[in-house]
């Protein structure tokens, strides 16, 4: 830390917040952090068409830990056994999140619904919790 945990660092033209710790005294979390990193690389890029190698690979670093926790968020809410909507609706928005599966609109997934003048919340729809292993 720069600021040696005041907080602040002297310039030329007096006191500053330190850029490390945000003028807090103290490292911010590593979410903080990445999202400070992160808006400085939007910054960048509205200005440069160039991304350094070094943003590009924590930028892939941080992409592949993102899908790999919320991997681990869909497997585990495989194995929740209490409350069965929780579950599914965690392993949705994970899956949303990552992409894992494509989402499709309920009348698409029942054939003929809309033919038949079938509301969606009537049609048979296979119920997700039928399909754990």
């Amino acid at each position: 830390m720069s600021c040696g945990g005041s907080g602040e660092l002297p310039t030329d033209y007096g006191l500053r917040d330190c850029p490390d710790c945000g003028g807090s005294g103290h490292l911010p979390s590593r979410a903080v952090l990445a999202q400070w990193r992160a808006r400085d690389l939007q910054r960048r890029l509205a200005t440069e068409s160039a991304l350094p190698r070094q943003d590009a690979l924590w930028l892939l670093a941080e992409l592949n830990s993102a899908r790999t926790a919320l991997t681990s968020i869909i497997a585990l809410a495989h194995d929740i056994r209490d409350d069965e909507q929780l579950a599914l609706r965690i392993r949705m928005v994970a899956s949303e999140a990552i992409g894992l599966y494509d989402s499709t609109p309920l009348d698409a997934a029942v054939p003929n619904a809309a033919v038949r003048n079938i509301p969606a919340s009537d049609a048979a729809v296979p119920d997700a919790s039928h399909t754990k292993q």
